[in-house]
């Protein structure tokens, strides 16, 4: 069973965390080092995304493992509780940067509030 790393998003510290993980689980997952610096910059741009709309409760970003139609790769998940707000972000360069850094997103509203999941599959 894949494990999940959670990263809190409250501040700018976050986002290297962020970045740092992304990295270290596309490594283990198998990714070179180009799509691993690709990965990691997506998780961290996703995560300055969710700074950017942080108001009240903190931001999330769930980093693991995935497998999908006989891919196999990672997967990050940001999840934002200020819906009104975050509903804005398809718009935002930052989301629009870390989209063209992966193959397949999804954004879409969830019970913890927007949730923008990028996946990256190894070839």
């Amino acid at each position: 069973m894949p494990t999940t790393t959670r990263i809190l998003i409250n501040d700018d510290s976050d986002i290297i965390t962020a970045r740092i993980q992304a990295r270290k689980i596309a490594r283990q997952v198998g990714f070179g080092t180009v799509d691993q610096a690709r990965i990691s910059l997506a998780a961290s741009e996703l995560a300055r995304l969710l700074i950017k709309f942080n108001i009240d409760v903190p931001a999330e970003i769930l980093i693991s493992r995935t497998a999908s139609h006989g891919h196999s790769g990672i997967e990050v998940v940001g999840i934002n509780p200020n819906i009104e707000d975050a509903l804005q972000t398809t718009q935002d360069s930052a989301l629009l940067g870390a989209i063209e850094l992966v193959d397949e997103y999804l954004v879409e509203n969830s019970e913890q509030g927007i949730r923008v999941t990028l996946m990256k599959w190894l070839a």
